[in-house]
């Protein structure tokens, strides 16, 4: 199972059982590391990778300054976009935020199979699930409270990992969200203080994801309905239970 890409990555799932000519036997099973940048902004992509598990953060830079994170990909997508257009520069860095593993395919595979129409039609409408939360994302950065911003990004973390655990330092999450860590520091003890996290140096645990929904409102759920319109599977699909609410489809 672990080694069937159409098992552990619900985009490529949906190409069942008609796959384009070539595309499995391009795809190479991958460690994702920590850390490790799948995407450098300004450069061509080297590869396009499927995660079937953990979490890629879609960073924007200012010069050579990490300053916001406007995406995060997990086993319900794919990092690698600008391939989707042809040969286009990356406009973000894509780094391994929670580790994992997954698929990747050379660029040239890529295109190849872009001539597929199937796989091309699929690939825009994942193009378009990627715009929906980049928008939203510039919504929520511009309206909400970093207590709210806190529990949406929690949110989405845990749509995309089958554990109630984030292993994050408060010093990489205020990195990824713009804000100074004494902040994320401070909204984190107030949803811990709600009872709906409980946070310690280093660790995140859901307790109640039902709660935190309840918190956000509409805040989330528009990217994640249209992902699943788009593509016909909830983006929390890759979750098996959770804390409270977890596996639930977007309503």
């Amino acid at each position: 199972m672990l080694h069937d890409p159409a098992c552990t990555n619900a985009l490529l799932h949906g190409l069942r059982p008609i796959w384009p000519e070539g595309l499995q036997q391009a795809l190479e099973f991958t460690e994702l590391p920590a850390k490790l940048m799948l995407e450098r902004r300004g450069r061509p992509c080297t590869h396009a990778y499927f995660p079937a598990s953990g979490i890629a953060s879609l960073v924007a830079r200012e010069c050579d300054e990490l300053t916001l994170e406007v995406g995060l990909v997990g086993r319900e997508g794919m990092i690698g976009v600008g391939l989707i257009l042809g040969d286009a520069p990356s406009l973000t860095d894509a780094v391994v935020l929670v580790p994992g593993v997954g698929w990747r395919i050379e660029a040239e595979a890529f295109r190849a199979a872009m001539v597929d129409a199937g796989f091309h039609a699929r690939m825009l409408l994942y193009l378009r699930a990627t715009m929906a939360q980049i928008t939203h994302n510039a919504l929520a950065h511009a309206r909400c409270r970093l207590d709210l911003r806190l529990a949406r990004w929690l949110l989405m973390c845990h749509d995309r990992i089958s554990s109630n655990e984030i292993a994050l330092t408060h010093g990489a999450i205020a990195l990824l969200l713009g804000v100074r860590r004494a902040g994320v520091t401070v909204g984190l003890h107030e949803l811990e203080g709600h009872g709906l996290i409980r946070s310690t140096r280093g660790r995140i645990v859901i307790r109640d994801r039902a709660g935190l929904r309840r918190m956000v409102g509409d805040l989330y759920g528009g990217p994640e309905a249209e992902y699943c319109r788009l593509l016909g599977r909830p983006v929390t699909a890759c979750r098996s239970g959770g804390a409270n609410g977890g596996g639930i489809a977007p309503g």
